[in-house]
């Protein structure tokens, strides 16, 4: 790091331990470090590498950050790459040096350390060094929060032959029934038109493409449950409340048609994410607010967008719907799973697990809460770029 006789650099510096084996958190920051970068940056908005191949010493990159709404263009080196323990980099277009370090802490965690550092300051910079020190290690702690949040994800854990195989084993499952129905109904089909009963033949041709349809949906969203885990981003600076509003009116007839009523309270926020998935998102926790409604009455949502602190943001959307014993709140994300007295709503059980799977790849903290008559509430917590609407433009 900086060298300059007794002058002392000004630096932050912070650690977490992250429940992840060593090689995988290398693999995760280092080997794909020009992927993954901007994910425990959120106040990156544009990010490339400004040489080929894999990650390693003497890659230089371009970066442009919006941070408190002021955006900053700016380059870096990768000076020291050493797997698994440490890698370094150098500001070239300002003058800074930060590290990552790597230490196993036993089979399955690794302790995190992230070291940002500026040279020594003129002497009218002098009395801003306290400012500064603050600063840097606030930076520093962020960075590590999100870097520990985004390796613990479901995105950053390595899916196993195991897991693959039973998800694959479900998904089989769940596909082999309207094709078994699409299999039997054109028995049906063929006897009808053997008897010329022209009432049977629509039946059964009804019946068959009710079921295809069922089975194309599921298709669709193994698709893009898929993608959500293994499709790059494309990340960009979203107002929440507009993306708000362009997913309800995508909704509007089914929110008209059902009698449901939609209420959105949202605090000006922006933030960085992936525009298609984020919408997803919200579009499936909507949708499934109005499946699963009371009987004979429409939906009631409440949307909320508070902020915590300056960065970070509350995103709850709460229904008084049927809900469900909080028991279940965690298997609601899994694929394919259904809760008992659910039988009679349509549906193919992976909805919500793409939107678990957004939140993840995103680094987004996310939680529910229920009682059986009362509703649901699914509340997500996402790192903003900007304070107030002035900050927004």
């Amino acid at each position: 790091m900086f060298t300059s006789g007794s002058a002392k650099t000004i630096t932050g510096e912070a650690s977490a331990v992250v429940q992840r084996p060593l090689a995988s958190v290398f693999d995760f920051v280092g080997h794909r470090f020009f992927e993954n970068y901007p994910r425990w940056n959120p106040q990156v908005v544009e990010f490339e590498p400004l040489t080929s191949g894999p990650a390693k010493a003497g890659d230089k990159l371009r970066q442009v950050t919006v941070d408190h709404g002021i955006r900053t263009e700016s380059t870096f080196e990768i000076v020291s790459f050493n797997p698994p323990r440490n890698i370094r980099i150098k500001g070239l277009s300002e003058a800074y040096e930060a590290q990552y370090k790597f230490e196993e802490q036993g089979d399955d965690a690794t302790r995190v350390s992230f070291q940002f550092e500026l040279p020594p300051g003129q002497i009218f910079m002098r009395p801003f060094r306290r400012v500064l020190r603050d600063s840097l290690q606030e930076g520093a702690e962020r960075t590590v929060k999100k870097l520990k949040q985004a390796l613990e994800s479901a995105y950053a854990v390595e899916t196993s032959p195991e897991s693959l195989a039973r998800f694959v084993y479900v998904a089989s499952l769940d596909l082999q029934e309207p094709l078994r129905k699409i299999e039997a109904f054109s028995d049906f089909l063929d006897n009808a038109m053997a008897s010329s009963n022209k009432s049977d033949m629509a039946y059964a041709q009804e019946a068959m493409r009710g079921y295809a349809a069922t089975a194309r949906k599921l298709v669709d969203d193994l698709l893009t449950y898929s993608s959500t885990i293994l499709d790059g981003q494309r990340l960009e600076v979203i107002d929440l409340k507009e993306a708000i509003g362009s997913v309800l009116h995508e909704l509007n007839q089914v929110i008209v048609a059902t009698g449901s009523h939609i209420d959105v309270q949202a605090a000006p926020v922006a933030f960085l994410a992936d525009r298609m998935q984020f919408c997803c998102l919200l579009r499936n926790i909507l949708t499934n607010a109005i499946k699963y409604r009371k009987p004979g009455e429409g939906a009631k949502v409440q949307i909320s967008v508070a902020l915590q602190d300056e960065t970070t943001a509350s995103l709850a959307i709460v229904d008084r719907g049927v809900g469900f014993h909080e028991e279940f709140a965690q298997a609601i994300f899994e694929p394919f799973k259904r809760m008992p007295g659910r039988i009679e709503y349509p549906g193919t059980g992976i909805e919500l697990a793409i939107c678990k799977s957004i939140a993840d790849r995103h680094g987004w903290g996310i939680s529910v809460k229920s009682q059986p008559g009362e509703g649901a509430g699914f509340y997500f917590t996402v790192p903003t770029l900007v304070e107030d609407d002035e900050r927004m433009g």
